[in-house]
């Protein structure tokens, strides 16, 4: 079975070569930076990992890919982060056989925190030659290895559109899928490249605003390249509603 999104969870799935869940965009620990802003919430790190564990069990999975920023801080590790962190993987090792952490632009010092608990792979991404489909945080350009993929997933950017349901406005995590021509990225490849850029695990973030990202304003070097046309993205909601294209729904906002 080809790699696949899970329907009502932000999570993808592949079986080659090992039953494979992907999750993107982490941020434990952010709790601490709204502490010391004087905002007041719920420590819900914990919770994101026993949502991961859960998610291990309900797909049987036997290893566990973390598409960048396990962590929120940026340069080293909040308290929270040191203290709690190396305890979350240690849980999470006894649920599953490996897991495969691609660094975001917040895991700097990520290895010093967690050790041998999880294998740390390059930054500018990790191919799966039996799915033919790359994996890269989104906040650097490719590998060049990842440019022979027929699809490429990526993090990074938090995607959210905010919709009206009873006078109530509510924010909405999304997918959003592009394609276009492997010419655009080697020269002579054949057929089309799908981009997959995935929400974020943790639905405590803000996220980004899909209906005002413009194709430069993105922090994504590959979005900015304009390989990929931003507005004929499909925005797909976790439960599996597709909002139609980017271009249209900017229109109906």
């Amino acid at each position: 079975m080809a790699i696949r999104i899970l329907l009502g969870k932000p999570a993808i799935i592949f079986d080659k070569p090992k039953r494979t869940v992907v999750i993107s965009d982490l941020h434990l620990g952010f709790e601490s930076e709204l502490w010391s802003s004087g905002v007041r919430v719920p420590n819900s790190s914990w919770r994101i990992v026993e949502e991961i564990t859960q998610l291990i069990h309900d797909v049987k999975a036997e290893r566990l890919l973390i598409v960048g920023d396990v962590k929120h801080h940026i340069i080293g590790a909040s308290w929270q982060e040191y203290k709690t962190l190396p305890r979350m993987f240690k849980h999470l090792r006894q649920h599953v056989e490996d897991i495969l952490i691609i660094p975001g632009n917040h895991d700097g010092g990520l290895q010093d925190l967690i050790g041998d608990l999880a294998t740390i792979l390059p930054t500018r991404g990790y191919y799966v030659e039996e799915e033919k489909t790359g994996f890269f945080h989104g906040h650097v350009w490719p590998g060049e290895q990842l440019l022979n993929a027929r699809t490429i997933i990526a993090g990074h950017m938090h995607p959210v559109v905010y919709l009206r349901e009873d006078n109530n406005v509510v924010r909405q995590r999304v997918w959003l899928l592009l394609k276009t021509s492997r010419s655009k990225l080697r020269k002579r490849a054949r057929g089309l490249v799908t981009l997959i850029i995935m929400p974020s695990f943790n639905g405590m973030l803000t996220g980004k605003d899909v209906t005002v990202v413009t194709q430069n304003s993105g922090r994504s070097p590959l979005l900015r390249s304009g390989i990929f046309n931003l507005d004929e993205a499909e925005v797909i909601t976790i439960d599996g509603v597709n909002l139609g294209k980017l271009a249209i729904l900017k229109q109906e906002v």
